[in-house]
């Protein structure tokens, strides 16, 4: 065994070197800092034999642990006001520091509520006020057309939407014959409609609305988008809603801009899909418990004139053209509802209204003369915007043929409704609910154009020349009259036939299930297994309503078609559905045209 007795030298050695492992044993922060390791120190000492191995141990056995010294505080400054001017205080009482810490927090909870912080795991205040919405919808859709159909239907809306139709076939070689409606060739195809909204409630009794949907094109009773119509190119999107809504007083809401349809109605005379642009005032009263009434009137323009039309070639009252421009042809609808809601008991409900609806300046009007060769006349805005098919059309251009030969002069036109639409619209539903949720309802509709003038449409027969009024379309048979020339008497020639056109509608629908509206008007909301199923009848004559607002699914949509519609809808997750459809529709007016439609649906919604 080593000792350090008898050597000084080494003695001190080691009491220097036990000297600095103890400082460092207790100063871990100092060998931390300098990155020195005590114990590896005793080691070294014990392998050059200055001292001993148990000597060692020993001195880390009995070594002191010393926590680490904290940083040295800032020396407490001393009470007063400094040069800067701030106030030292070098003590606050209890209640004082109470008085201070109540105060933060009445500050803190004021800017709180004001900025719209949120409490741990809530969202912003802000958030809350506002409401995501949409759905999509993915659809499977056959035609099939009889096979004994005409193939008669000029397509009045691509006449329109073109360059004027030259209607002389006697015109010259370049004569191009009219587009028609497609009735005799069988159709399958796949749809998309995809919505997607927000609704923001900016005060109390305000709040906006925007919408995006699809769309094929911009009109205004569908956003389906047909999937592979342009290969596999990218579908638009359009500005389908975009509405600040105000509700000055409780159950009274006033709309403007683009908005959902406000009145009570059915697709008779209005499309599920469509919105209405302009201002609506709704209103609703309770009398009890078990009787409301309601109403709601607006206006909403239709279609606003061209700023420049006619600024190329429109005459002056001496028909001198001085490009100037021809007045306007803005058309508006107006209209009003008033309606009442009941619940005699429980189980029944009953619901009643009554509508007018008047569509200003939407019949068209023959111009002024105009030249075969002129751009643009009087009455080309009256040409409908958009439109489907059933109304009876008219010519819009007076045509003044070239005098060297009228015979082969073009006769370029346009086409316009040859009724006025002043709509009375009666509308009716009867609700029955059990206990557990089954119900039937039974609805029905009737429409009557106070505007119409049968007489007026319809003219007068003349020899020769059979039945001559205003109407191009919605005609019966032609008549057979022999043909004047003297060198062939035995030829005969056709003359239009009688206008057979009508103003009446109606339609009646049975409904039972568990939620009566699935995948109809309205909003709905649906679990697993709920389920609806209906059947209906509908007649609706050629002018009773405007076809281009009118159901785009019946028939081939718009007017002029009547017959029968079956189908169902099953909730297979929550607002989630499959819905089936089968409409078989034919013409009224007019040559035979027959169309079946069917349609298989996958919907969801959020």
């Amino acid at each position: 065994m080593n000792t350090t007795t008898g050597h000084p030298g080494r003695f001190k050695l080691a009491l220097m070197g036990c000297a600095a492992t103890a400082t460092l044993l207790a100063s871990p922060a100092l060998a931390q800092e300098r990155r020195v390791d005590g114990e590896k120190i005793l080691e070294l000492l014990v392998a050059r034999g200055v001292i001993s191995k148990s000597d060692a141990d020993t001195i880390i056995s009995q070594a002191e642990v010393v926590e680490p010294q904290q940083q040295a505080r800032a020396p407490i400054p001393q009470a007063g006001v400094g040069a800067d001017g701030t106030q030292t205080v070098t003590y606050v009482s209890p209640v004082v520091r109470e008085q201070i810490a109540q105060q933060v927090r009445a500050e803190l909870g004021t800017q709180a509520q004001t900025e719209g912080w949120s409490k741990p795991g809530e969202t912003p205040e802000w958030t809350r006020r506002i409401q995501l919405y949409g759905d999509v919808r993915v659809r499977g859709e056959m035609r099939r057309y009889d096979k004994d159909n005409a193939d008669i239907f000029w397509d009045y809306g691509k006449l329109n939407h073109g360059e004027p139709f030259n209607i002389n076939e006697l015109s010259g070689t370049d004569y191009v014959g009219a587009p028609f409606v497609n009735t005799l060739e069988n159709r399958n195809r796949f749809r998309l409609r995809a919505r997607l909204g927000v609704k923001a409630q900016i005060t109390d009794w305000i709040s906006a609305d925007i919408r995006l949907a699809t769309g094929a094109d911009n009109g205004p009773v569908s956003t389906n988008q047909t999937l592979g119509a342009d290969g596999t190119g990218k579908y638009q999107l359009w500005i389908d809603r975009a509405s600040i809504r105000l509700t000055p007083t409780k159950d009274v809401n006033i709309d403007f801009g683009r908005f959902a349809n406000p009145f009570w109605s059915s697709d008779l005379i209005f499309d599920n899909d469509m919105n209405f642009d302009g201002v609506a005032v709704s209103a609703s009263a309770p009398v009890n418990d078990s009787f409301r009434l309601f109403g709601t009137a607006g206006a909403f323009p239709i279609f606003n004139t061209d700023l420049n039309f006619g600024t190329q070639n429109a005459g002056t009252e001496q028909n001198v053209r001085r490009g100037r421009p021809y007045p306007s042809q803005d058309r508006y609808l107006f209209a009003a509802q008033a309606g009442v809601e009941f619940k005699p008991t429980d189980e029944i409900g009953v619901k009643l209204a009554g509508a007018y609806y008047h569509f200003d300046n939407v019949q068209g009007k023959l111009s002024d003369p105009c030249y075969y060769y002129e751009l643009v006349c009087s009455t080309d805005a009256l040409r409908p915007a958009f439109q489907q098919f059933g109304n009876t059309m008219t010519p819009l251009r007076d045509i003044v043929p070239n005098p060297i030969d009228p015979t082969i002069s073009p006769e370029p036109q346009y086409f316009g409704y040859a009724s006025k639409f002043e709509i009375l619209h009666v509308r009716g539903q009867l609700d029955y609910r059990t206990a557990s949720g089954f119900g039937v309802r039974l609805e029905g509709d009737y429409v009557r154009n106070l505007g119409w003038d049968g007489k007026a449409i319809r003219g007068t027969l003349q020899d020769g020349q059979g039945w001559v009024g205003t109407a191009l379309n919605n005609l019966g048979p032609d008549t057979l009259y022999p043909d004047p020339t003297e060198d062939e008497p035995d030829r005969t020639i056709s003359k239009p036939g009688r206008y057979e056109g009508g103003n009446q509608g109606w339609q009646a629908r049975l409904t039972v299930g568990t939620v009566l509206n699935l995948n109809l008007a309205g909003d709905w909301q649906a679990k697993r297994g709920d389920w609806n199923a209906y059947v209906a009848y509908r007649r609706l004559e050629s002018d009773a309503v405007l076809d281009a607002f009118a159901d785009s699914d019946f028939h081939i949509g718009g007017t002029n078609n009547r017959g029968w519609q079956i189908g169902g809808n099953y909730g297979i997750a929550k607002n989630t559905i499959i819905g089936l459809r089968w409409l078989s529709a034919e013409e009224i007016a007019s040559a035979p045209f027959s169309v079946d439609r069917g349609f298989i649906d996958l919907m969801t919604k959020f």
